[in-house]
């Protein structure tokens, strides 16, 4: 038998009781740091546009108003009824890395149905004037009235323009056309950054490369998602003066007699250029910046500068006057788009932080009465090395 001094220089071995509270204490430690770390780092790389971004929305406008190209070949100005399908297409591009993204858009405006003396057909069938121009590459019957292609580097964080650096703002308004810088961008116009504040911001509108006011317009639900409303009015634009000479859209600037425009008078010929506003009813997810639907209303029409002689002041002939909406489909997409940007910050960041928080502090107390069994009611004691249940008094 070993003597009482050989007992108290035997080194100490641990046993799994002994060891147990501990690692509780350690494994609650660590829960808590996760819970304390997820909100604050990995769920904020979760608040930033994704690099993936990759969106299509579609609007339609009903009873829309065009002017007649074939009619630029004809003796009088022309408009017709149509509907109308405004598409556009959102993807992210290079230069992007992990503080901004480059978003190319590409929108176009096509005609599905023309009205011509009430009866129905189709844009691309013949009609008065068509034959001047069917062998060029844009014939007047084309179904495209309308197509712009926007490049521009946002702050993943702030969805802001972010032009220093490599950064781009270019947009173009014909294919056979370089594309316009626009150094001094500012304003949102596909989306809007995480936790968009409810306030007024600022609208970057394409058309006329002008920034204009995003007001906010109080709440109301789309596809059963809360969002917010913002809107933006553009005002009166001459697109002519706006392009410096640089052709935005088709046919800024138009030629002919007087008597093509309608006016009565001598034989002369009157140049007139094309004045654009809309106005922007964006429904926004505030969580992720997701416009989810979207009313746009565009008033685009010929004009004469002021003081033309033999004009009337209040003259105008329609180039397009519609109101695009989006449909029950872009809405349906849009809202499942948001759903799936707020998923992974509800989980990392609500969610997941709990059941952490929680298990951290029964780790933490269960350690603690391990390490201390004095804090344990008398009922429960440690004998020879196990947790025992006694009965009180």
């Amino acid at each position: 038998m070993p003597s009482p001094a050989e007992e108290q220089s035997a080194p100490h071995r641990w046993s799994t009781a002994d060891l147990a509270g501990p690692t509780l204490i350690f494994i609650g430690s660590f829960l808590i740091a996760v819970t304390i770390a997820l909100p604050t780092l990995l769920v904020g790389n979760f608040r930033e546009i994704p690099l993936s971004t990759d969106f299509t929305t579609v609007a339609t406008a009903e009873d829309a108003t065009i002017l007649d190209r074939c009619s630029l070949a004809t003796p009088a100005a022309r408009t017709l009824d149509a509907d109308l399908v405004r598409q556009q297409r959102v993807v992210a591009v290079q230069p992007s890395d992990e503080h901004r993204v480059t978003l190319q858009a590409g929108t176009s405006v096509q005609a599905e149905t023309l009205r011509i003396d009430d009866r129905a057909v189709e844009p691309e069938d013949p009609r008065p004037g068509s034959d001047a121009d069917a062998d060029s590459p844009d014939a007047c019957n084309d179904a495209t009235i309308d197509a712009v292609k926007d490049r521009v580097t946002l702050d993943r964080e702030t969805a802001e323009p972010q032009l220093s650096a490599r950064g781009a703002s270019e947009i173009q308004y014909d294919s056979n056309e370089a594309p316009v810088l626009v150094p001094d961008r500012r304003g949102f116009t596909y989306l809007l950054p995480f936790d968009i504040s409810l306030t007024d911001h600022e609208f970057f509108d394409v058309v006329t490369r002008t920034t204009v006011p995003l007001k906010y317009d109080g709440d109301t639900e789309v596809v059963g998602k809360d969002v917010a409303r913002f809107r933006a009015e553009v005002p009166e634009t001459d697109l002519a003066r706006a392009a410096f000479g640089r052709p935005v859209g088709t046919d800024v600037v138009i030629t002919r007699p007087a008597s093509w425009f309608g006016l009565d008078g001598p034989r002369r010929d009157l140049t007139a250029t094309l004045r654009h506003r809309s106005s922007w009813d964006l429904a926004v997810e505030p969580r992720t910046g997701t416009i989810v639907d979207a009313k746009i209303t565009v008033d685009e029409f010929y004009a004469f500068p002021d003081g033309t002689p033999g004009v009337p002041a209040d003259f105008r002939l329609p180039h397009l006057q519609a109101t695009f909406a989006y449909d029950d489909t872009t809405q349906s997409r849009m809202s499942r788009l948001a759903s799936d940007l707020a998923t992974p910050i509800t989980i990392w960041g609500r969610i997941v932080p709990i059941a952490t928080g929680v298990l951290g502090v029964a780790a933490l107390v269960v350690g603690a009465l391990l390490i201390n069994p004095a804090w344990l009611p008398t009922r429960f004691r440690r004998s020879g090395g196990e947790i025992t249940a006694g009965t009180d008094g």
